[in-house]
């Protein structure tokens, strides 16, 4: 290997994928800048014309990992028109302009072996010289045969293929996985606090994720309701919302039945949603992004989660968090909406197991430590 290859100067990282995708990379992103901390990293992602998506760099432009985003456009429904060819004929010209010394393929685990063939070949149309992570894909294993297996969190599934490759990256436990937060977005944070009329009295906020894209994700919100009341009686908790503004219906619908709380879903950006999570001390809520989020940011996590995909793969990063999931027949469905078994994976999970799992993650991280975030005082400057 020579010094370019061993310290390279212009890196170019390759990944697609949403919210929660993009949070699965970031221990990988952040061991690479350690590791060469010399190099100019730049994002290659696809521009996505779904809305509901939120895209890599939304998330990460503004970590200090990357000095630049390189976007192409993806197609709704795939597809190989003349126009798409072109334009990946134009890519391939501006990467082999810009001279990437090295590529750091971080695809989620679900690529196709002939999907990542191909994008080996492009990279190396492309002149890119030293190319990493595109060992170790193969087939996932089937989902017709129940109970499924437990897979590695895909977090660690990136950074084992990029070990294959060489790199000495650490183990994940000992990974930085946190979004970066900077001055600015705790800054924000404090300015839509001076927005709201309640106040928290000093009390740890407790971080809710109601929503999901996928409504088979979705534990019911009476039941939230309930363990969040619980919750607030015996540890003196303040309930905040996050999410998406499709979120705000149910984030106003718990917090007038609970009498108390914020609603922070559609109000702050993702980084500044990033920056609230400093203020909590449990995160409860269904799989979704938010849940990435929050476990970014080293907050425990209490999920009713459900059974459609392998048990282990998308669960919270880090240690504390209780993943409340059953084991039905139909596990594996790889359902967005469940309709033949009414979502009998997640309508089987009731309250009380909900709430001594969360009763058990506070008692080990309790919020009368000094140490820990109280609410509102996270954010005074």
């Amino acid at each position: 290997m020579n010094a370019t290859e061993d310290r390279p100067a212009r890196v170019l990282v390759y990944h697609i994928g949403s919210l929660g995708d993009t949070l699965m990379v970031l221990p990988a992103l952040w061991a690479l800048k350690a590791h060469w901390p010399q190099a100019r990293f730049t994002l290659l992602t696809k521009r996505t014309p779904l809305k509901h998506v939120v895209v890599a760099d939304a998330l990460i432009q503004d970590a200090g990992i990357f000095e630049d985003v390189i976007e192409y456009p993806g197609a709704r429904h795939g597809g190989d028109s003349l126009r798409q060819r072109l334009r990946q004929i134009g890519l391939l010209l501006k990467l082999r302009l810009r001279r990437f010394d090295a590529i750091v393929y971080l695809a989620p685990s679900e690529r196709q072996p002939v999907q990542v063939a191909r994008d080996a070949a492009f990279f190396k149309l492309s002149g890119i010289p030293r190319r990493l992570g595109f060992d170790g894909f193969g087939p996932l294993p089937s989902r017709s045969t129940v109970p499924l297996p437990t897979l590695p969190i895909e977090a660690e599934a990136l950074m084992q293929r990029l070990r294959a490759g060489g790199l000495p990256l650490p183990p994940l436990d000992a990974a930085r996985r946190d979004c970066g937060v900077n001055a600015h977005e705790l800054a924000r944070v404090r300015d839509w606090l001076a927005t709201q009329s309640g106040t928290d009295g000093g009390r740890p906020w407790l971080a809710i994720g109601p929503g999901s894209n996928m409504p088979a994700k979705i534990w019911p919100l009476d039941r939230y309701a309930e363990v969040i009341a619980t919750l607030m009686r015996e540890f003196d908790l303040w309930p905040v919302v996050f999410g998406g503004p499709e979120d705000k219906v149910a984030g106003q619908a718990l917090v007038e039945r609970l009498g108390a709380g914020y609603i922070a879903a559609g109000q702050l950006s993702l980084r500044e949603a990033a920056a609230g999570m400093r203020g909590c001390v449990l995160y409860l809520g269904n799989d979704t992004g938010t849940m990435h989020l929050a476990a970014s940011e080293n907050v425990p996590c209490v999920v009713p989660f459900s059974a459609r995909d392998f048990p282990g793969k998308w669960h919270p990063m880090g240690p504390d968090h209780a993943v409340i999931r059953r084991r039905p027949d139909c596990e594996g469905c790889m359902l967005e909406r469940c309709e033949a078994r009414r979502m009998h994976c997640m309508l089987d999970i009731g309250v009380d197991e909900v709430l001594d799992a969360a009763r058990a993650v506070l008692a080990r991280r309790s919020p009368s430590s000094s140490s820990l975030p109280r609410g509102r005082a996270a954010f005074t400057a």
